[in-house]
């Protein structure tokens, strides 16, 4: 019985790479579904972005082991094609050089584990949170349009992954459920800076006092863990000079993500009203 639908297969309108190839794909999806639908069942109570994550990693996964098993299969038919094609190669590497490069900045991603699905980064001036990553480029929710705004604007951007051959990554949470934000502010340089920070120093501490024990044993625990140099949970306000016209405040301070733009927005609306009462007197 074998040996008839085997030479049916050969002999016939069928060939048995493209049979092969069929069954090999439709394998993949459904092993791909039934591991993701049982790992959803064993774990009801896990966070939309964890499964999120789950989705794009199993496809991921599910696109490469599906090219190398069309590779295999396929073996003989492109040798004989690479054979016949060698005379136009270097035409075809310039044509994809921008393909090659994306891959190979997915590559890199994957192998320095830069950022993953659910993290705060900015690439090449786009700031945003990633969503959804694949082999040619990666989507984030955008954050702005203002640097000092951090929330989500509702429209999404996405870069190829070229960009991250020849730009820098710069990722918010790195440092897991808690981050280090750091903002300046520029003020008119006519404004005495004696009567601004203090009455910031005292807002920030005061913001930041009830999560300060908890993130100095996070940043233990991580330094220890990744041997990392983790910066200080005190939060901090510096001075630094700029022009002749402005001046810049720095602040610096440890919270959860989550807690981070309430913190930063609570401190530039007291830096208003300080600025709006020296303004006032002045006048």
């Amino acid at each position: 019985m074998w040996e008839t639908i085997h030479q049916y297969i050969e002999n016939g309108p069928v060939k048995a790479e493209i049979l092969e190839s069929v069954l090999m794909i439709v394998g993949i999806l459904i092993l791909r579904g039934v591991i993701l639908q049982a790992h959803f069942r064993r774990n009801p109570a896990m966070e939309i972005e964890e499964k999120r994550r789950w989705v794009v990693v199993s496809r991921n996964f599910t696109l490469i082991f599906a090219v190398f098993g069309l590779a295999i299969i396929w073996a003989a038919q492109i040798q004989t094609l690479a054979l016949s094609m060698f005379a136009v190669a270097a035409a075809i590497v310039l044509a994809t050089k921008e393909l090659i490069m994306c891959l190979s900045g997915s590559l890199l991603r994957a192998s320095t584990n830069q950022y993953s699905v659910g993290d705060y980064i900015e690439v090449n001036g786009l700031r945003g949170r990633v969503v959804d990553i694949n082999l040619l480029n990666t989507l984030m929710m955008q954050i702005g349009p203002h640097t000092l705004v951090g929330q989500l604007s509702g429209k999404t951007v996405s870069f190829p992954n070229s960009l991250l051959l020849s730009h820098s990554v710069q990722r918010d949470n790195v440092l897991g459920m808690y981050v280090i934000h750091t903002l300046e502010i520029p003020v008119p340089i006519h404004l005495d800076s004696d009567a601004i920070v203090p009455g910031l120093q005292k807002l920030l501490e005061k913001l930041c006092l009830p999560y300060i024990a908890a993130i100095e044993r996070h940043l233990e625990e991580v330094q220890t863990q990744k041997l990392f140099i983790t910066p200080a949970a005190q939060p901090r306000i510096t001075r630094v000079p700029h022009d002749d016209k402005v001046y810049h405040i720095v602040v610096r301070f440890a919270s959860p993500v989550q807690k981070r733009l309430e913190i930063q927005q609570a401190l530039l609306d007291e830096f208003i009203r300080i600025q709006y009462k020296l303004l006032n007197n002045k006048d």
